[in-house]
């Protein structure tokens, strides 16, 4: 028998164990979590029952968004802790069933897991909470270490308690962009810039070591209006003066060192909470007022699967489609918009006859400028097809995100949304000097001036003059179609333009939005242009399949995500998917997070129309 026959039977043999393994680990997998899933639907109970005098405890997780993103399952498997983002429209919907059933004696906010939420849809949960309070039914809040966001919320409420060893501390808005210019420097990239737009800033973070003074100037007073809106609705809450609350949150560490470092009678001192209680003491309040021996509290979704019906209506509908996330081409995942998928979606509304309007929900930072050119060519057909379109604007529509707004009929903006930002910019690295410092170059023949780029070498100065021409073209195209859309002229979308950013209250002023309003305003306005008297709205989304809608239902119980990350540490003990969580760790986390993967949008011709100072506020 010949050497070459027994590596060939060998490999062959090494081959098919490897495939067996992987079928047999594929399979027990499979086998295990199907058990778990089936375990939780027949452990589970059958159904939620709302008791009398119930408390419905509002407790989000994660950040407040207006559809949830697609669920990692690999991660959860693997152990990380996936948390659920929570829908806008589930807590506005809770309020509004809390506020009519007369089975709930009153709602408790519990937001210590709530992690983010836009200043925009942070005051419309505001006016969705002083709805409910017109029900004459109680408010009340706790939390331990209340967020500046956590605690607008909590300050709608009759009572807001605080941990004896809590702390309620008012940072302001704001935030440090990173910049690598220096860096990048060092490592011999050379980073090719085309923009058009003086106030243009997402790319300053790869060309300077600081932000500019023009970006400086626009962003602060961006921030400085959405905190005074902040500190406006808090004071009125509270019944305290402006000024009162300006000074606590700016004098803050000289009134800690006045209260001898006690962070929870500060608060109490300056009238932002109204009692200090532990968790046993809070319960006892809440049993008290349930008028029982015990807390007869019900979990927002429990409550909210209770009420779940399936609604059936011949009335002319209202489609509603959300655009949330960055712009790239192809097919993306709930949470990023994929101009493929977006325009399906589009594309349904227009073809579906019962649909008589579409109103675009768009929170959105931009992305990709030929994306969002797909994306608002085929809402132009939609109108074509003799259907209104009106945009209702989110926490964010600015760069990509209001190139798809402009040509809608209607505009509507909540008064704290981030728009603007109308420029345009690509990006283009080298490693030419890196390379070179290594003794490696690059060379070679080419039939035309364009043909050898590379990344490698000097981008040429051909290359560059393309790029600056593209820029400067597909800017004048964003102005023109800003104009049309806005009945402006170009000259006057200029003025407003040039990459600087504004709130929604601000591009009103600017003619950049119709109206201040909320989701429901912008549906209304969506029903009189088609001339609806009576209608429904319904949600035009990606569907999930059967496997991940039965993942995010059980997912949405803590327990059966507790279940999940147990069986994955079981099938794989070692392994890891996150860096420890420590101080550091999570501060290079949120530093890294603020900068956008410009590459990840995928243009084809490199242009991008994105707002970096909308990542930044996220």
């Amino acid at each position: 028998m010949s050497q070459g026959s027994f590596l060939e039977r060998f490999f062959r043999f090494l081959g098919r164990s490897i495939d067996a393994l992987r079928v047999f680990f594929g399979r027990l997998i499979f086998v295990l979590i199907l058990g778990v899933v089936l375990m939780a639907i027949f452990s589970g109970p059958e159904s939620v029952e709302i008791e009398e005098g119930s408390l419905v405890v509002l407790a989000p997780t994660g950040a407040i968004v207006e559809e949830p993103p697609m669920i990692d399952t690999a991660n959860l498997l693997l152990g990380s802790e996936e948390v659920i983002d929570t829908p806008l429209k589930e807590v506005l919907r809770t309020l509004e069933l809390a506020g009519s059933d007369e089975k709930v004696r009153g709602v408790v906010l519990d937001l210590e897991q709530m992690s983010a939420v836009s200043p925009a849809n942070m005051e419309r949960i505001g006016r969705a909470l002083e709805e409910y309070k017109r029900s004459g039914k109680p408010l009340v809040a706790h939390g331990e270490f209340f967020t500046q966001a956590q605690y607008y919320l909590a300050s709608f409420a009759d009572t807001v308690a605080l941990h004896p060893m809590g702390q309620l501390m008012l940072p302001g808005y704001g935030g440090n962009q990173l910049y690598f210019a220096e860096l990048l420097d060092k490592l011999g990239v050379k980073v090719h810039i085309f923009r058009v737009g003086t106030h243009k800033a997402a790319v300053e973070p790869y060309s300077l070591n600081g932000m500019s003074e023009l970006s400086r100037e626009n962003n602060q007073q961006v921030v400085d209006a959405l905190w005074a809106r902040y500190l406006a609705q808090v004071a009125a809450n509270r019944g305290l003066r402006v000024e009162q609350l300006r000074g606590y949150a700016e004098n803050y560490p000289s009134l800690l060192v006045a209260a001898s470092g006690n962070t929870a009678q500060v608060a109490i001192d300056h009238q932002l909470v109204d009692d200090l209680a532990t968790p046993v003491q809070w319960r006892a309040s809440l049993a008290s007022l349930s008028g029982a021996s015990r807390p007869r509290t019900v979990d927002f979704r429990d409550y909210l699967a209770a009420h779940t019906m399936i609604e059936f209506s011949t009335d002319p509908e209202v489609g509603l489609i959300v655009a949330q996330g960055a712009i790239s081409t192809g097919e993306q995942p709930r949470g990023s918009i994929g101009s493929d998928t977006l325009v399906e979606l589009i594309r349904q509304a227009r073809r579906d006859d019962n649909i008589r309007a579409l109103v675009l929900r768009i929170d959105s930072p931009g992305g990709s400028a030929f994306a969002s050119e797909l994306i608002r060519q085929e809402l132009q057909e939609l109108q074509a097809a003799g259907k209104p379109l009106v945009v209702s604007m989110g926490g964010t529509a600015a760069s990509g995100g209001y190139w798809i707004a402009a040509g809608a009929d209607e505009i509507w903006a909540s008064p704290a949304t981030v728009t603007g930002s109308i420029g345009i910019f690509s990006l283009i690295s080298t490693f030419e000097q890196g390379m070179a410092k290594l003794g490696v170059y690059a060379d070679g023949v080419g039939t035309t001036p364009l043909s050898r780029a590379d990344v490698m070498s000097e981008l040429s100065e051909p290359m560059q003059t393309v790029l600056q021409t593209s820029i400067e073209a597909q800017y004048r195209r964003f102005l023109q179609l800003v104009a049309d859309g806005r009945d402006m002229t170009v000259e006057a979308v200029d003025a407003v333009a040039q990459g600087q950013v504004w709130t929604g209250a601000q591009a009103l002023e600017h003619g950049l939005v119709d109206h201040l309003g909320d989701l429901d305003a912008a549906i209304d306005a969506a029903a009189e242009l088609a001339e609806l008297e009576r209608y429904s709205t319904r949600y035009i989304e990606q569907p999930l399949s059967p496997g991940e809608q039965i993942i995010r239902e059980l997912l949405s119980s803590y327990g059966m995500a507790t279940a999940t990350q147990a069986l994955g540490k079981a099938l794989l003990p070692n392994a890891q998917v996150a860096l420890p969580d420590n101080p550091v760790t999570r501060l290079l986390g949120d530093a890294f997070s603020r900068v956008l993967p410009i590459t990840a949008l995928r243009d084809p011709g490199h242009l991008y129309s994105v707002c970096e100072f909308c990542v930044l506020l996220r």
